[in-house]
This record gives structure tokens, C-alpha cells and sequence, in this order.
């Protein structure tokens, strides 16, 4: 018996890790302005030219 229900949590656990997110890719800007470029590496990022044109890259 207590080998079928740790068979059954196992499953069960396959189960729920099947539907969970799975890591997430990093991504990649590069802002080029008239002041310099530069670039960023992360999941989440944000590359612009200010108002001064100078380039602006958050990860």
C-alpha cells in the first residue's frame, strides 16, 4: 500500500510540474543613439534614447 501511494505522489507531482512555467529566456536590446549605444541581457529589459540622446539600456 505505501508503495502505491508514493507511486501515486509521484505522478501526481509530474502532473502539476508539467502545467508550471518553465524558466524564461533572457532577451536582448541594444539602444544605438547619437551619444554611444549600449545593450541590456535579462528577462525583463528596456533600451531608449533619452531626451539628450543618450542611450538607456535597464535589465
Amino acid at each position: 500500500m505505501k508503495k502505491r501511494i508514493v507511486n501515486l505522489t509521484i505522478g501526481l507531482t509530474g502532473l502539476i510540474a508539467s502545467f508550471l512555467p518553465q524558466k524564461a529566456e533572457a532577451l536582448v536590446c541594444v539602444a544605438s543613439c547619437d551619444d554611444g549605444w549600449c545593450i541590456a541581457i535579462g528577462t525583463q529589459v528596456e533600451c531608449y534614447c533619452d531626451e539628450d540622446d543618450k542611450p538607456v539600456c535597464l535589465s
